[in-house]
């Protein structure tokens, strides 16, 4: 934090310090690296801090199959989206709103743990029991294959707004903060609120989740 936003300005001629001013360029390839032109600066309180001097928030949102619904399902989900989109961005407030729907692999750590724990209970419990031990075994080197290689994908829905910072005071990040909270929140709630006919969960992803997120998007194999 001390190297990115400061207590304040003492007087005019440092104010030129506090604002942003970077603009993002075509990466020179093979002489700067994604980092040196990426538009991230770090993460605070699970939001993006950029270098043009916004914060980002992200929130996920579990998927609708309209393949299971019929053709008038299908309208009513459409028309509850729209009734949303009216709401956040009909109002005349500048609003700004980006979608994301990505390809990603699926996450088998948490699945894994739970059946490295089972075959070492059940060898600890039943060792002569050798026929569920493999059974096991071989459950946790399928799984732990799959994750390595990728080969397994699900679809992630994102929705991504963005909050102004005034400048690179703390003072003006703690604020951008707080109203971007309060923004990330009530978009939530309507969300959910319109859509809760279908079981439409949202929530704001964790900086962990958006590191692991943005690591995917660069790197979608892995290595």
């Amino acid at each position: 934090m001390p190297k990115l936003f400061n207590k304040g300005s003492k007087n005019e001629k440092e104010q030129k310090q506090y604002s942003f001013q970077f603009e993002p360029k075509k990466l020179n390839v093979g002489k700067e690296t994604l980092q040196e032109n990426s538009l991230i600066q770090a993460m605070y309180k699970d939001f993006i801090v950029t270098k043009t001097g916004h914060l980002v928030s992200l929130i996920q949102g579990s998927g609708i199959n309209l393949d299971l619904l019929n053709e008038n399902e299908q309208e009513d989900v459409f028309l509850e989206f729209n009734s949303f989109l009216m709401a956040t961005l009909g109002n005349g407030g500048g609003e700004i709103q980006q979608y994301l729907d990505m390809t990603i692999p699926v996450d088998f750590k948490t699945y894994l743990l739970f059946l490295k724990m089972r075959y070492l209970e059940v060898k600890e419990k039943q060792p002569n029991n050798k026929a569920l031990i493999a059974l096991i075994a071989s459950y946790v080197d399928y799984f732990q294959r799959i994750a390595n290689n990728n080969e397994m994908s699900t679809k992630m829905h994102v929705l991504a707004i963005r909050e102004k910072i005034k400048n690179k005071s703390e003072k003006s990040l703690v604020y951008a903060a707080e109203n971007l909270e309060e923004r990330t929140n009530q978009l939530i709630r309507d969300l959910t609120t319109n859509l809760e006919d279908h079981d439409m969960e949202a929530r704001q992803m964790t900086e962990r989740e958006v590191l692991l997120m943005l690591k995917q998007m660069i790197n979608a194999s892995g290595h």
